[in-house]
């Protein structure tokens, strides 16, 4: 299993020079690797992959795009060593117009949490003023009406940066977690740069 689901805080951090597609380092406080990401350039539909370390050993989770359209389908997140749909993530298009919303399904299609943008006036100023200079954070509440795990970016107009806070004994499965986190980092606000 891997380390990084056994950490209350990582930091997503996409890598400056990448050719053949986006490539994210997911490291401690203290910078340790504690997973790697790649995600490849020019495919009809995202295929995500998360692996121990750079030299793509241990593969433990994947991240699949539904349709062609995310904007509509949504994304599964699988555990590829037990072949197990974890569940899957989609966005509420219409709804996230002002404010980004993220609906969670367990692996039958029940709702089970939603992650949402921060603030409505913070949403708004993003999108029609501020862009980068207004880093978004996302709050995830869970069915199980525990405290929420938040996901803020940092400021940084170069590099994708994601800091992830799992509040301590959290029950939420990790592996969704960073599954959905890696959504973030990659794919959410894609082109708003």
């Amino acid at each position: 299993m891997a380390k990084l689901l056994e950490l209350n805080q990582y930091l997503i951090r996409e890598k400056f020079l990448k050719f053949f597609g986006n490539k994210f380092r997911i490291v401690d406080e203290q910078d340790n690797l504690y997973g790697f990401c790649e995600q490849k350039r020019f495919r009809i539909k995202e295929d995500i992959r998360i692996y121990d370390d750079e030299n793509k050993n241990n593969e433990w989770l994947i991240i699949k795009q539904r349709n062609l359209v995310d904007a509509w389908g949504g994304f599964d997140i699988v555990d590829p060593r037990e072949n197990l749909l974890l569940g899957s993530i989609r966005r509420k298009f219409w709804k996230s117009v002002l404010r980004t919303k993220w609906e969670l399904l367990d692996s039958d299609g029940n709702e089970i949490g939603m992650l949402i943008e921060d603030s409505l006036g913070y949403a708004i100023a993003r999108r029609i003023l501020l862009g980068i200079l207004l880093p978004k954070k996302f709050t995830l509440w869970t069915s199980a009406d525990q405290q929420p795990i938040t996901m803020r970016q940092k400021f940084n107009p170069l590099i994708k940066k994601l800091v992830v806070t799992i509040p301590s004994g959290h029950a939420f499965d990790r592996r969704f977690i960073a599954g959905l986190a890696m959504v973030i980092a990659a794919v959410d606000g894609r082109g708003k740069k």
